[in-house]
């Protein structure tokens, strides 16, 4: 049964991968965190601006900082390429621990060679103090090495040897630039860590100013603030920045009034787009119910005049009448979902779910399946979330159903929920049939089904309510399988304050 929770297919890295055809850059250091289950916050597209091979990332807490690194540092083994991470002497240690902990195939990066640990004091200030030309040498040396064996050379560097008494932030500035020049068309990208709470603010203000590409606070931005090293100390920037900062002001504001107007429109077509497919699959009901209605007294009145092929077209029209009903229904709680007011209230999952095996009693009957639940709370039940009820119960019940379902012979589900820091991570596993990872998203989407109505019946609805309902509440929802493994869905929802 699979049991991976927030974690993505990845490969094994105890060798190098195939190189992968694209070539690297800051475009694939933002790609690792979209689609990283660790960094959840936006991140904002390039859109055509000039990038950077230099990420700074600004951290309050390891949290923060393991989010963005972890599924950086995960990118590139998987990638196939040299991971290189200077850390601070004292914190080496701690930091191997995190990264092994995480089990993401680091393990076997770490024993291959492939993950490299390097101190500050081996790089930075291995001179005894900071010396710019100095350190584009070990860089320079860096890459020549990786790139003999490996497709590129990825750096994440922790940064506090900027609080080093004889380093000036003249000699950063002036490094910041060249090392600039030196990735500069190179496969080659870094990841800088900047400690918040440890760096004074002046210090941070600089690095702002110097870094196109910003990670503060599970976000990712393209600095309009950015300055290039070399413009920074020129006599003439006071009057530079001045036109950079009311041409930035212009552009801001008419942006911000072109979405505002964009935003409108889009609201008020979706309102009627949702208006308009709640009439019409209300108005379906009642022509479709005819259908059936009068197939089946046409069938009773007249069975023994049917002759055998009519009989089974009848039977045919009937099933095909039901199934279009069973889809009418689907789309009638799809399109009710963005028609709630979005009020929530305390919803006892427990009591959820036992509503859901109540109705679901027959289907675990005649399956001979089971049903186990394991919620990590002081008394081992389901957690109290933010929610509507009825939403809640559609999604579990669904869950459930396909669960056993797809379950094979004598399914056994399992129903569990973990806190996290402002939410509850619920999932309900199977041990059956399986998901190739290629169709994990895809599963989501409105009528995509992966099996035939004859093999599986069903609308292929269930599961794009499902992920409609919990975007609804501000969750989020995956799944990890393989074939023959089972599956395990997972979403998020709010906890009550």
């Amino acid at each position: 049964m699979s049991q991976q929770a927030e974690r993505p297919t990845r490969a094994d890295s105890s060798t190098p991968a195939a190189a992968d055809p694209d070539p690297l850059g800051v475009e694939s250091g933002l790609e690792a965190l979209q689609a990283s289950r660790e960094f959840d916050g936006p991140v904002e597209p390039l859109d055509g601006l000039e990038a950077n091979e230099h990420i700074a990332l600004f951290y309050e807490s390891d949290e923060e900082r393991f989010s963005a690194v972890v599924p950086y540092v995960r990118q590139g083994i998987e990638r196939g390429e040299r991971v290189m991470y200077v850390v601070d002497d004292a914190e080496e240690a701690a930091v191997r621990e995190t990264l092994r902990s995480a089990d993401y195939g680091f393990e076997g990066a770490i024993d291959s060679g492939q993950l490299t640990f390097h101190t500050v004091a081996e790089t930075y200030l291995r001179t005894g103090r900071f010396d710019p030309d100095d350190m584009l040498s070990v860089y320079a040396e860096a890459m020549a090495e990786a790139t003999a064996e490996y497709p590129a050379l990825r750096i994440t560097a922790d940064t506090t040897w900027l609080l080093d008494e004889h380093t000036t932030i003249e000699d950063f500035m002036a490094y910041e630039s060249r090392v600039n020049d030196l990735f500069r068309g190179e496969d080659c990208i870094a990841l800088c860590q900047y400690d918040c709470g440890a760096m004074p603010d002046e210090t941070l203000a600089d690095v702002v100013r110097t870094h196109p590409h910003l990670i503060y606070d599970g976000t990712v931005c393209h600095n309009f603030y950015y300055t290039p090293p070399r413009e920074y100390f020129e006599p003439d920037e006071p009057a530079r920045e001045v036109r950079r900062m009311l041409g930035t002001l212009v552009e801001r504001t008419r942006a911000k009034v072109e979405r505002d107007e964009t935003i409108e429109a889009l609201e008020e077509s979706n309102e009627r787009l949702q208006r308009f497919a709640y009439v019409a699959s209300h108005d379906m009901q009642e022509p479709l119910r005819m259908i059936s209605s009068y197939l089946r007294l046409l069938e009773h009145k007249c069975g023994d005049d049917l002759g055998e092929d009519a009989e089974e077209y009848v039977a045919f029209a009937v099933d095909g009448a039901d199934r279009m009903r069973e889809m009418v229904d689907g789309l009638l709680s799809y399109s009710r979902v963005d028609m709630h007011d979005g009020t929530f209230e305390s919803v006892d999952l427990d009591g959820v779910v036992d509503d859901v095996l109540a109705d679901r009693r027959l289907q675990i009957a005649e399956t001979d399946a089971t049903v186990a639940v394991d919620a990590e709370t002081a008394d081992g039940a389901l957690p109290t979330v933010l929610g509507d009820a009825n939403q809640l119960e559609q999604v579990c019940s669904n869950l459930v159903s396909n669960a056993i379902k797809y379950g094979g012979d004598e399914p056994r589900v399992e129903i569990a929920a973990r806190r996290r820091t402002d939410d509850w991570l619920i999932s309900v596993a199977d041990d059956g049939i399986g998901i190739d990872p290629a169709y994990a998203d895809q599963i989501f989407e409105v009528f995509n089904r992966l099996h035939s109505v004859e093999d599986y019946p069903g609308t292929g609805i269930g599961l794009a309510l499902c992920r409609k309902i919990v975007d609804h509440h501000g969750g989020d929802m995956w799944v990890d399988s393989r074939p023959g493994e089972g599956a395990t869905f997972f979403f998020t929802l709010p906890a009550p304050e």
